[in-house]
């Protein structure tokens, strides 16, 4: 028994739009999502992150710095974090990430010495907040605010 020409052609048109949705579909899978583009208020805070200035901690968690040598960090266009908490030296590693006001941090480096009392707690809530820093947000004229799940430290350019 021969198949009828009608029987042909929508056997034919079957295993085409089968064929052609698979294609469709692989094709879908392939793509890659496309992000999209940042607004123009999120491309001004990217770029409104203080690089290269000397910044000073006006406060931590609320609080104004106790020690006598005032903490102060610098960030440098290379990705890098140095400064002073008031009693030891610090260095880090951050990276801004996609959104505009992300921000990490990569382990502190910093040798312990004990300066005693309220300095050393102080020391100690400033590099816990930018250890835990998930987020900026720029802070006066040329400063900027660190916050995350472990604390907020406020910083204002260095005299």
């Amino acid at each position: 028994m021969t198949p009828t020409r009608p029987a042909i052609v929508a056997s034919l048109a079957a295993a085409a739009l089968i064929t052609a949705t698979a294609a469709a579909e692989a094709q879908r899978r392939q793509e890659p999502q496309r992000q999209r583009q940042p607004t123009r208020a999120e491309v001004m805070l990217f770029h409104s992150f203080p690089v290269g200035l000397r910044l000073a901690v006006v406060s931590v968690n609320g609080r104004r710095p106790v020690a006598n040598d005032r903490p102060a960090f610098t960030f440098t266009p290379g990705l890098r974090m140095t400064g002073f908490g008031g009693c030891n030296p610090v260095s880090a590693d951050y990276r801004r990430n996609a959104g505009p006001s992300d921000i990490r941090f990569g382990p502190l480096n910093f040798i312990e010495r004990k300066c005693g009392g309220e300095v050393d707690r102080q020391e100690r809530a400033i590099f816990w907040a930018i250890q835990g820093a998930t987020r900026w947000r720029p802070h006066g004229a040329r400063g900027m605010t660190f916050t995350g799940v472990r604390g907020t430290v406020t910083f204002e350019p260095a005299f």
